[in-house]
């Protein structure tokens, strides 16, 4: 009778929730298997990325095509019957008759020297009788190389998005997107070939090496990486920029370690020390225009560090107390460094930038060569240009491009800055839009992971909403999510049973001290806690209403589709421009009057 009476003193029924269902449902089975799902896809990837590149092997034999390629061959099978040492003191009168040229040191050879190191390597394993000839070597390194670049893109994306997903579908694209495939393919023994592997090789130790304070010591093998870069290819020097640039962004952006400056360091001692090695380059590493400004950035980022230190042992603590202790140094540095450049210009030491780049930068600038001025490739590409190379990851970049710039990590803010230096230098000339490949694909698979990764939290949605059901979130997003949930749950619960008394201040000073505190934090975070109110949750609860959730299925479900269409494609277009490109200079097919087709060499 007593608790019929009183029926306010019973305690509230407990909420109604969700227990995880105990049938394997889609979301359990993927959130279990994702790891094989991902080696399965880079398996796939590292398959399409050789297969489409051997169209001229399977057409036409191994042979090597091209002009440029047959001259790489040439120097490549003098470099294993004669030695390193013969090799940088060889004068070819052979070519350019009747001038000859002084071959070592006008060329850079890191693609003859791994040629020779992977034949040596099959002749020790295998034999002679079985291993590969250095014609077949030379022949296939294009395609082994292609499916090394595929690879590391996928880690490259992955290291500047923090998602296995970006990382997935960048190798996926990276595999069969035309830009790369145009340099690389079988039988096409290029530089780029081998150097657009260095390259994204070289991207990826930087971008992990900043990844935390702890990670610098991948600045050495970025360094080496790089040194490899330039035994490879006169592209280095956008490599070396590109580094100093995203540096440099990052300091100014508020980003600076002591693990940045250790990693910068070494990266740029060890990759400058191994570069002038290199007979081609020698010291243009210190003299040229065009890499001066990776010097800047190693000068600069010293007097940074002895800033930090010196703010550390004068314990300044406020924004003017650092500044006090910034202006004397950053004066006397800039005062020194322009004394330097003073004495240095009359000497002759600095070197002018070269035609071609100054065609980078200054409308109409020309090499003064007609026949340079006039090849196709070293004019300004156009919108075709840019569908015909990168097709599809022409309407995905762009997102990966505004995701990763929302997101502003120094990883992320990589992929910022690769993309819009690359996307004007290939807009100067066409031919650069072989270093769009790369970083299309990263943002290509950067784009579509976050989706994925969105279009599976829908599916979760969809279990735990519309059929009541909780099973294992797919995503670490929709893991997280969960988490905090059921933590929000707890906390709530927590001070629900609390004793109003437990919360009742004690007269006297601790009270007042314990109220000065409550109020500092509360009128810090007033200005958040009001923008979360009349921002934040009003749209909270537009995007979790039920006709949105439903919009939000269909919206997953289009892009599986679309997604899929522009898929198969992509690949078709890929392979048709693969064939196409596969066709050797020195061989070609014809048919005979009777439909049979012949091969004329």
């Amino acid at each position: 009778r007593d608790a019929m009476a009183k029926p306010s003193s019973a305690p509230a029924a407990p909420p109604v929730v969700k227990k995880p269902h105990s049938l394997m449902g889609l979301s359990q089975v993927l959130s279990g298997w994702s790891s094989f799902v991902y080696v399965v896809l880079l398996a796939h990837a590292a398959y399409y990325a050789y297969d489409i590149r051997l169209f001229a092997v399977r057409n036409y034999g191994r042979i090597i095509h091209e002009f440029d390629p047959w001259f790489n061959f040439r120097a490549t099978q003098y470099l294993e019957a004669n030695g390193a040492e013969r090799f940088f003191k060889w004068f070819d009168y052979m070519v350019w008759y009747p001038l000859g040229r002084p071959v070592g040191t006008t060329i850079y050879p890191g693609m003859q020297f791994t040629a020779v190191y992977i034949y040596r390597a099959a002749q020790a394993l295998l034999g002679p009788e079985k291993a590969m000839s250095l014609n077949d070597v030379c022949v296939f390194m294009p395609a082994w190389f292609g499916v090394v670049a595929t690879l590391l893109v996928g880690m490259l994306a992955y290291e500047c998005s923090g998602s296995a997903q970006a990382g997935v579908a960048a190798s996926l694209v990276m595999a069969v997107i035309p830009s790369h495939i145009m340099r690389a393919i079988a039988g096409g023994f290029d530089n780029e070939s081998v150097a657009i592997t260095a390259m994204v090789l070289t991207f990826y130790l930087w971008t992990r090496s900043v990844r935390n304070k702890g990670s610098w010591p991948f600045g050495i093998l970025a360094g080496l990486a790089y040194f490899y870069m330039v035994a490879t290819w006169g592209g280095f020097v956008f490599v070396l920029n590109l580094v100093a640039v995203h540096a440099f962004v990052l300091v100014v952006t508020g980003k600076y370690t002591h693990g940045l400056h250790k990693s910068y360091t070494l990266f740029y001692i060890i990759g400058t020390v191994l570069a002038i090695q290199v007979p081609i380059v020698n010291l243009t590493p210190l003299k040229s225009m065009e890499q001066l400004s990776a010097l800047l950035v190693f000068a600069g980022m010293q007097v940074w560090a002895f800033m930090e230190y010196r703010i550390e042992a004068k314990k300044a603590k406020t924004f003017a107390e650092k500044w006090q202790v910034r202006i004397p140094i950053i004066t006397a540095a800039a005062m020194a460094g322009v004394a330097v450049i003073i004495a240095l210009i009359p000497t002759g030491y600095f070197g002018p930038l070269s035609t071609r780049v100054r065609g980078l930068f200054i409308k109409h600038t020309r090499t003064g060569n007609p026949l340079v001025d006039s090849v196709a490739e070293h004019q300004p590409a156009n919108s075709d240009a840019y569908w015909h190379y990168l097709h599809y990851a022409c309407y995905y970049a762009p997102f990966g491009f505004l995701f990763s710039f929302v997101r502003g990590t120094p990883g992320a803010l990589f992929v910022v800055i690769y993309s819009a230096v690359s996307y004007y230098f290939s807009s100067k000339m066409n031919r650069l839009i072989i270093l769009m490949g790369p970083i299309a694909s990263v943002a290509s698979g950067i784009a579509i992971g976050y989706a994925s990764e969105w279009c599976l939290d829908q599916v979760d949605m969809f279990f735990a909403d519309f059929l009541n059901i909780q099973l294992p979130p797919l995503t670490r997003r929709a893991a997280a999510a969960l988490k905090e949930k059921e933590e929000a749950a707890k906390s709530a619960a927590a001070a629900s049973t609390t004793p109003a008394a437990a919360t009742t201040n004690t007269p006297g000073k601790g009270k007042r001290s314990k109220d000065s505190a409550s109020t500092s934090s509360k009128e810090s975070g007033d200005a958040m806690s009001t923008l979360e109110e009349t921002i934040g949750k009003p749209l909270r609860g537009v995007y979790n209403s039920p006709i949105a959730k439903i919009i939000r299925i269909v919206a997953a479900v289009a892009f599986v589709v679309q997604t899929y269409t522009y898929t198969r494609e992509f690949f078709s277009f890929s392979y048709s421009f693969a064939e196409q490109t596969s066709q050797p200079q020195i061989v070609f097919k014809g048919q005979l009057r009777d439909g049979r087709t012949i091969t004329v060499n």
